[in-house]
Order: C-alpha cells, then structure tokens, then sequence
C-alpha cells in the first residue's frame, strides 16, 4: 500500500440531524483508487498515514538493532509478520470500498386533506357562514373538489376529523359539525396511516379551527409527521380570540347545612373574549333573584364567584349562579348553572370531657346548652376524685364516660380539656377509633389534653410544648380566610383583629402532616392557634390559645349574640358539613355531587352511624321532573360494614330527585341537576398558536385561505427526485482480516519468546 499512486483528496460533508435544533459536521476523506474501488477511511487520511509511517518507521528500526542478535533469517521472519499485522491494521481504517447504486423509489405520491367537522366547526364567524361552510367553499374555489363535492383526483384523498379520523366516501357538502371533541394527534396518525405501502405522502393539508383537547404537544406531532417525509400545512378558520363567550359551572358541593348557618355557593365563570371587563353575576333562590356582584375578568381564563347565604327553615333550596349575557355572545346558553342546598335542623350531641376545670370549658358548656342546635352532655372532674356529670336534657340512665366504640358514636363531637385521663382511664384510645373508623370530630379546646397520651396515639394534630406566651392577639390563617367562624365576629364589624387579646398562647413542638393552620398567635407561622386535621374518616381540630371566654364577657352582647357563641356555633356547624353523618340518624345519605355532567355517573352511598353487617341492600327510586326514570339498590362496599353505594348513569339533562328508602320505615332525599357542556361548544376562539407549532415542526407552514389553491398547484408540480442514489460498500465486510493481524502479531511474539528476545 505505500507504492500507491497519487490520488485527489476530496473532502466529504455528512449534515447529521441533532433533535430538532442543531447540526453537527462531521468530516470524511474520500481516495479514488484504479475502476470504480476507492477508499473511505475511518480517519481523516492523512492521520492514518502519519500514524502508519510511524509504526512502520519504529517496526522497522526495532529489528534492525535486533539483527546483531539474530540470524538473519529468523529477523527477516520477525520483520515480515509485524510489518504485515501493521498493514493489515491501516486496511481496516483506510476501509477499501466500492461505489453502488440504488434505483430512485417509484411509490405513488398521494396528497392528504383533513376537514375538520367537530361541533366548534358549526361557529358562524366566517363571512356569515359556518366555519364547515367555509372550508367547503375553500376547496372547490381551490379546485381540490368538484363543484358537486367530489373529489376527482385518486392521488388526493379527504378525511374528515374529530375524535379521529375517517375517509370522506360521500360529497363534502353532506358533511355536517358533529364531532364532540377535537384529537388532532390521533387523527393525523390515522390520516398518515392510511398511506399504503407502494405509496408516499406528498402532504397533509388540514382545514380547521386549531381545537384540540388530547394534550399531546402539537410540536411531538409534528415531528412524527417529519420523520415520516410528511409536512403539515394548515388553514385557520374562525375569528382569532375575538369569540366572546362566559360559561358557568359550580365549583363547590355541601350535601347538608344547618338552619342559620352560613353557607358559600361558588362558581367558576370560563370567559373567552371579554379581558379587563366587568362581569354581572346573579343569584336566583328558588328562581328569585337575591344576590347580585360585579366582577372583573381581568386575564384569567376561570373567574371564581362566591356568595354567602343563610336559610332560617329547614329544606332542599335551589340555587342558580347566572352572568348576564355580553354583547355579541356565541351562545347566552351556558351562562347560568344550577345547584342544591339541603338544610337540616337536628340537633348535634355534644360530649364535653374536662378534668381541671377552667373557665374557657365554662363558658363553652352554657353557651352550647343555650344554643337549641346541640344537645350536650358534659362531665367534669373537679377536686378530690369528684365528678360531675351535666345533662341538657334528663335521662334515666347515668351519665359516665362511654364504654365501648358504640357508646362513643353516639355523639357528633367530643370536646376535650385538659387531664382527660381522669375521665378516661385506659379508654383513651377509643377517641383514636372513633375518629378514625365512625367519622367522629374531636376537639381539643385548651391544647395539651392528656397529661401522658399514649405512644399509640395519633390523634393530636400539634404537639405542645411546656413554654407560653403571654397576652397574644389571633390572626387568620392562610388556610381560615373563608371559614364563617372567624369572620364577622364583632357586630360593628371586623373579624379576629376586632377582638381582645387571648390571655396565653402555648408553643408548638411538632405539627403533624396534612394539617391546616386556620388561625396564629400574633402572625406567627410557627406558632398556629387553631388547627384542623383530617385523620382517618374523622376529623380533629386543636385550639392551642386560652383566654377565649373573654370575647363573651361583654355588655353589649345578649343571648347567642356574643362573639364566643357565634364561633362555637360556626365552627362545629362547618365541622358537621364536612362528614358524612346527618346528626341524630341512623341513616345519611347523599350523592357524590348536585351538577352532573351528561354522560357520567352519579354515585350514591348511605353511611351508617352504626354499622350492622345483615343490611346487605337499600332501594333507591330516581325521578326526572316527576316521572320515575330508574331504580337502584345501594349495596354494602368492600371491607365496610358502615357504607352502602350505587351509582346511576342519566339518559337526559334535567331535575332529578333521588328516593332513599330505610329499614326503619324513613325515607331521605337528594336532588341533582344534569347538564350538559361540551367544550368544543364553549371555548370557540380559533387556537393559530396550536397549528403554527404543528405546521412548523413538520416541515410545512401555516397559510392564509386565499393561498390554498396556489399551494395545492406546487405540491402537484413538485418535481421528483428520479436520480439514482450511491452509496460506499466495503470491498470486505469480515472480521477475518482483524483475525489475522491478531493471529500475526501473536505469531511474532510467540517467536520473539522462543527465540530469546523477550
């Protein structure tokens, strides 16, 4: 090889394709050698020369100084098989090969077409024609189809899209917008799959608004359709975000609420089009207009609404939220939503357990037994081994500490002082059941409860310290601000900052997981005031301040009137909204929402207060307005006694009241509403950031519609590739000649040893 001729030394640039955002050079030596072999080198040429002058230079060098030792003969032989081994390795990296040709591809070039046909197709905003229309009349101006619709070119085919693909067998024209959801992923995977195998896609050409709810980024489409050599070119129809439209839906759900107690309707309002403009909402009760607000859209795409309200009789009230319609709005429709407020008026029973009186307990236990809400039993421990036991209501039976899990269920909620041991015994731990199995509520009115708790328990959300502050003001929490039990406190006006100051606040050493802070000593986050904590199907909340009963020491106030009844009152109030138990029933029942969508199911369950394993069914009578529309039977859940649930699945929008019939002769009902909302209906604005991130990842490019007919002529004359294309083929494509190398550079060295050299 080094008696070589002098050849041309051509430089060859290989572009390689790093993503989607870079290019990378990476440089080749071509040698042509005699006829059509010539070599394509691993290296640049010129290092494998250099490197294989060297080693022949050294080889050579090494046995000439060896030749002194060694017949001449035997350092001939030596010479020979390292000089060829050598050789033998620059063959493989100067890699010997000849030029071949491939025939140019002879598929069939189709040209794809999608029209869009989803219900956000059916928009009048294009020239007083629906978008659908529009694009038909594109594609006969464009001569894609005949006047009649047809298509009379083979090698152009149409689809039409929506949740997916299917080819247009039939006249354009008799396409209508029925699509109730836009995939553009799937259905261009669907569109592309349709090329067959003797066949390749020119383009694809999509007509449409740019909806698309599948959540695959537009721009991974587009680069699966590069690969495939298909670029996407699309046309925008519809008004870009001058569509105005608000659409409301209920946010919030309370299955029950009290007499008198506040409650909170909340509503989304999704506005498109309407930026920085006030917004006229509605309350209706019972179709009566009761509250109204004015909102500003600001840039947000969900507006929240909230209104307050109380009912002073028991029942089941209908609430609607409506905005009132905006100028030129697409569809006034969807602009009102429905929901239910059941309010009840059985009276909670309240377990008080104190065991070092104080005058926080004091208060709490005449307030509670003034309120006709709560029904209370309280005993406490006061001297010597001296109990008292105090009942609202006289019984027979002796009032003690409850004995078993039963007994305990029986109350809504138990309070808990301090030295509840005394009370207690070794039954503290049926506080951790009752919370955590029968959905019970605890509160710990005066922080620390137990003097010892035991290691096992899980009950308390903060675990105080010894050490207190003294003369603390409370401040509402981050997670408190909505809670009616710390608004409006004083009658003048003003929450918590309008009330006297709590005598001590006691430090928190460890606040346990998913607990909310709704109150602080003095705006200290780390010193939380009043807790609450989910735990188990319970709940626990923990007031770690003391000094409470002064917001009831105060002339003014008459009655119920003070600040500390009206927080009692709200905070147990907002606690029983939160479970599933309807005080003073066996049975609760309700459905998991009162606005349900058509097409999804409404779920149902009956909770028991106590459980009993031989109820195995509960009929359930549905009715739309006031014709029954089906039947259900609730059925026990697995690995729970205490719950029976069912679900249905609505056939039609409308009322509906749900009939809940009991063993012990009760019945219990719910109502819900079902609507129907379909966003390709309600968010109709056309998305042009969606397809130029599609058209431009592909390779294709986002057009005007007057373009069409133009581009559809370009992509007819493009001319074909029809030149052969050539590729370098190794003459060998062995391993036998590394074999060989190894085998000779073996053999040198094997003599080299025999021969005493090494």
């Amino acid at each position: 090889m080094s008696t070589l001729p002098c050849a041309r030394i051509q430089q060859r640039l290989d572009r390689t394709s790093l993503g989607e955002t870079g290019l990378t050079l990476a440089a080749a030596f071509s040698v042509r050698l005699n006829g059509d072999l010539q070599l394509d080198p691993i290296l640049p040429l010129p290092l494998i020369l250099l490197v294989g002058a060297a080693l022949i230079l050294f080889t050579v060098r090494t046995h000439l100084r060896t030749g002194s030792v060694l017949e001449w003969w035997r350092n001939a032989v030596l010479l020979l098989f390292r000089l060829t081994g050598v050789i033998l390795l620059l063959l493989l990296l100067l890699q010997p090969a000849r030029e071949k040709f491939d025939p140019p591809p002879s598929h069939e070039r189709v040209l794809l077409v999608g029209l869009d046909t989803s219900l956000s197709m059916k928009q009048r905003d294009v020239e007083r024609v629906s978008r659908l229309e529009a694009a038909q009349d594109l594609l006969i101006e464009a001569k894609a189809v005949s006047p009649s619709g047809l298509s009379e070119d083979s090698r152009l085919r149409l689809f039409e899209f929506g949740p997916d693909a299917e080819p247009i067998s039939k006249s354009i024209l008799e396409l209508k917008p029925r699509g109730k959801t836009t995939r553009l992923n799937q259905s261009i995977q669907t569109m592309r799959g349709s090329v067959g195998s003797g066949e390749t896609a020119s383009a694809l050409i999509l007509l449409t608004d740019g909806h698309d709810f599948e959540l695959v980024s537009p721009a991974k489409t587009g680069a699966a359709a590069r690969a495939s050599q298909t670029p996407i070119y699309a046309v925008a129809l519809g008004k870009q975000g001058k569509v105005r439209d608000i659409s409301t839906r209920i946010t919030s759900f309370s299955p029950y609420c009290y007499v008198k107690q506040k409650a909170r309707i909340t509503a989304g309002l999704r506005v498109i089009g309407c930026e920085f403009e006030d917004l006229q909402i509605q309350l209706l009760r019972q179709g009566q207009l009761v509250q109204k607000k004015r909102v500003n859209a600001g840039e947000l795409q969900e507006v929240p609404v909230e209104f307050e309200v109380t009912e002073p009789e028991t029942g089941q009230y209908e609430y609607e939220v409506r905005a009132l319609p905006l100028e030129n709005e697409v569809d006034p429709a969807n602009n009102s939503a429905i929901t239910y407020l059941n309010v009840i008026d059985q009276q909670i029973r309240v377990l008080l357990l104190e065991g070092d009186p104080y005058w926080d307990t004091t208060f709490l236990q005449r307030s509670l037994s003034r309120n006709d809400k709560f029904e209370v039993d309280c005993l406490i421990y006061y001297g010597k081994d001296r109990l008292r036991a105090i009942r609202k209501t006289e019984t027979p039976t002796p009032l003690t500490f409850p004995a078993t899990l039963d007994d305990l269920s029986r109350y809504d909620v138990v309070f808990l002082g301090r030295n509840i041991e005394r009370l207690a015994g070794d039954k503290v731990l049926l506080l951790d059941r009752y919370v955590q199995e029968r959905n019970g509520t605890v509160i710990f009115g005066r922080g620390r409860a137990f003097e010892k708790p035991p290691p096992e328990s899980d009950l308390e959300p903060v675990i105080w310290g010894e050490g207190t502050r003294d003369r603390v003001k409370l401040e509402v929490g981050a997670d408190g601000r909505g809670l009616a039990a710390l608004r409006s406190l004083h009658p003048d006006g003003g929450g918590l900052e309008a009330m006297p100051e709590m005598v001590k606040a006691h430090r928190a050493t460890e606040t346990r997981p998913l607990t909310e802070t709704l109150a602080t000593a003095d705006g200290q986050k780390d010193s939380p005031a009043i807790v609450h904590r989910r735990l188990g199907r319970g709940q626990v909340v923990s007031v770690g301040v003391e000094g409470l009963w002064r917001w009831g020491m105060n002339a003014k106030f008459e009655g119920l009137n003070s600040p500390f009844d009206r927080f009692w009152d709200q905070l147990i109030l907002w606690l029983m909204a939160g479970r599933d138990f309807i005080p003073s029933r066996q049975f609760s029942f309700r459905p998991n929402s009162a606005n349900i969508q058509l097409g999804e199911k409404v779920f149902f369950r009956v909770t028991l207060r106590q459980p009993d394993p031989n109820l195995k069914s509960i009929p359930l009578t549905l009715f739309n307005e006031q014709t029954e529309v089906g039947r259900v039977n609730l059925g026990p859940t697995a690995n729970d006694p205490g719950r029976l649930a069912g679900d249905f699945l609505p056939d039609r929008k409308g009322r509906y009241r749900a009939v809940a019939r009991f063993p012990d002769g009760t019945t219990q009902e719910s109502r819900f509403i079902v609507f129907s909302e379909n966003l390709e209906e309600t968010e109709v604005a056309t998305d042009t950031v969606c397809l130029r991130r599609l058209c431009d990842s592909s390779g294709g490019r986002l057009i005007e519609p007057r373009d069409l007919g133009r581009l559809l002529q370009e992509i007819k004359t493009a001319q074909v590739d029809t030149k052969p294309r050539s590729h370098l083929e190794p003459v060998w494509n062995s391993t036998w000649v590394f074999y060989l190398a190894g085998v000779l550079f073996g053999l040198e060295w094997y003599c080299r040893r025999r021969w005493g050299l090494c």
